[in-house]
């Protein structure tokens, strides 16, 4: 789905990058998120604990603007629909990047 999207805003003319940072305790599941997505995927570490740092949880959404800084959170479960399966969760997701994406740095 995120690979759709970002075509789909490649075609409108913005350069977006997706990633994913894969929780340091599901690391033996890493093989299976890297089959199923278009984008980098990063392995957190108990060392690291990037969920901490940027205190996000599972199937949390965070969009950072091209000069780094975080812009929008869309956290699982929060008042936004953030499911990419479903057509509200898409075009919400898909908003919000259109959303940082005008605003400049």
């Amino acid at each position: 789905m995120l690979e759709q999207m970002r075509l789909e805003l490649q075609k409108a003319g913005y350069d977006v990058n997706f990633l994913s940072v894969n929780k340091a305790d599901a690391a033996a599941n890493q093989q299976a998120l890297i089959d199923r997505c278009a984008f980098p995927l990063f392995q957190d570490t108990t060392e690291v604990n990037a969920w901490a740092l940027i205190g996000a949880k599972k199937d949390d959404m965070l969009i950072y603007g091209a000069d780094g800084k975080l812009l929008d959170y869309l956290p699982n479960g929060g008042d936004r629909i953030t499911n990419l399966s479903m057509h509200e969760g898409y075009d919400t997701v898909k908003a919000a990047i259109l959303a940082v994406a005008a605003k400049k740095p």
